[in-house]
């Protein structure tokens, strides 16, 4: 039995739409009940980070508890675990002498970072203006691509609905904003145009009907897609370091809303795109 596309994008539709509404509702709550989107790290506010590595099964809560303010999480590595703790204070023995009241650990598995306030709002700013010249450029070059203005607009809508999601996701596990976390949203950005521009140019340039180029499209984009996820994976969990965790983890998070939106909503848009074409 063939199965119809439209009549199955028409059913899907849904699913995008309603994964959007969801994450745009957890992060409007965040905004008005907290006053942030998602928490930003040390490294985008300012302030103190402690990174100990121990062998002892600690709580986060209980050093959070002690340390007002504070934002503790475990990082669990192959053989290594690390605690980490990041506080807007500068009183950087007062909060190790917190500390050492519910964990013994040696000076020398000891990391400590700091962050001047102003720096760290450099750095914040920065990072917004990084995103945002990704969005711009690639909205201008697929437009020079393809000088059309809805798959540009559709390509946008995607690509801005992968980060939305995927930062509400990483905000429900109560992870911060950091820097190896917006590198994670960049690169978000640069795969998601990848699969996009595959579709787009299946759907257009190739013989055939309208069914099996966006099948095919499918098989090859799926492929790269979940080896790439194979890859993530492997490196989230075999990786000893915070930062290639927290790049991986965003960037399994991405793909995989990716999926849904180039999948589902391009198809369902480019092919509107495509019946307008042929009707003109």
């Amino acid at each position: 039995m063939e199965i119809s596309l439209e009549k199955l994008l028409d059913r899907l539709i849904i699913v995008p739409i309603m994964l959007l509404f969801i994450s745009i509702s957890i992060l409007s709550y965040n905004y008005f009940t907290k006053g942030f989107f998602i928490k930003r790290d040390v490294e985008l506010s300012g302030g103190i980070s402690i990174s100990i590595k121990t062998k002892e099964s600690v709580d986060p809560k209980e050093i959070e508890k002690i340390i007002p303010g504070s934002s503790v999480r475990m990082s669990y590595g192959y053989g290594t675990n690390v605690l980490i703790i990041q506080t807007p204070t500068k009183n950087e023995k007062e909060v190790i002498e917190k500390i050492k009241e519910k964990i013994s650990f040696d000076e020398n598995d000891l990391e400590i970072g700091t962050v001047d306030p102003v720096i760290g709002e450099i750095f914040w700013k920065q990072a917004k203006i990084a995103l945002v010249l990704a969005f711009i450029f690639i909205a201008f070059i697929v437009f020079l691509a393809y000088r059309a203005i809805l798959p540009s607009i559709s390509m946008l809508l995607s690509t801005i609905s992968d980060i939305i999601i995927t930062v509400a996701v990483l905000s429900i596990l109560d992870i911060n904003l950091s820097l190896p976390i917006i590198a994670g949203l960049l690169m978000i950005i640069g795969y998601s145009v990848d699969t996009d521009v595959l579709l787009a140019t299946r759907m257009l340039k190739r013989g055939g009907d309208l069914n099996s180029k966006v099948f095919s499209a499918i098989k090859t984009g799926m492929t790269m897609t979940l080896t790439t996820m194979a890859a993530l994976l492997c490196m989230y969990i075999f990786s000893g370091g915070s930062a290639l965790r927290y790049i991986s983890l965003t960037l399994l998070i991405g793909l995989l809303a990716d999926i849904i939106n180039t999948w589902i909503t391009n198809t369902y848009l480019f092919r509107f795109w495509i019946k307008r074409k042929g009707e003109k």
